[in-house]
């Protein structure tokens, strides 16, 4: 593939600073609320529906603290690939991702066409449809 502009790889390595800097404030909020045991939903009286809403609070900051270490593992093999020339290299075909998109999530690994189908193909088994 061609070169991208060193403009454009400048822009894309902003974006990915930025997209980094939310996702670790992201993650340090969701760490804070996890430490806060049950975000104060269960009280001196406990009883089982406050349990309940506790246990799903944790389970769902747990859930985004994955989610967010994941995404700062993204951002890092995306600087990988910047410094490797590679950033708008489809992982599927090999054609350009496009600087539009990858300033929009500069994490994108596929170009347009090849996320839609992967999204189609690896679609939830268990997605309702009416």
């Amino acid at each position: 593939m061609a070169r991208l502009p060193a403009k454009d790889i400048d822009a894309i390595r902003h974006a990915l600073d930025r997209f980094e800097a939310e996702v670790r404030a992201a993650m340090r909020a969701a760490l804070v609320e996890a430490r806060s045991g049950d975000g104060g939903v269960a009280g001196e009286v406990h009883d089982l529906g406050e349990e309940s809403v506790a246990d799903e609070l944790r389970s769902v900051n747990s859930a985004l603290a994955e989610r967010h270490a994941h995404e700062l593992r993204q951002a890092a093999e995306a600087r990988r690939r910047i410094d490797s020339n590679e950033v708008d290299d489809c992982a599927e075909c090999g054609g350009d991702i496009g600087v539009k998109r990858l300033l929009a999530n500069p994490i994108a690994e596929r170009c347009v066409s090849c996320e839609a189908r992967r999204e189609r193909t690896h679609a939830h088994a268990g997605t309702p449809r009416l």
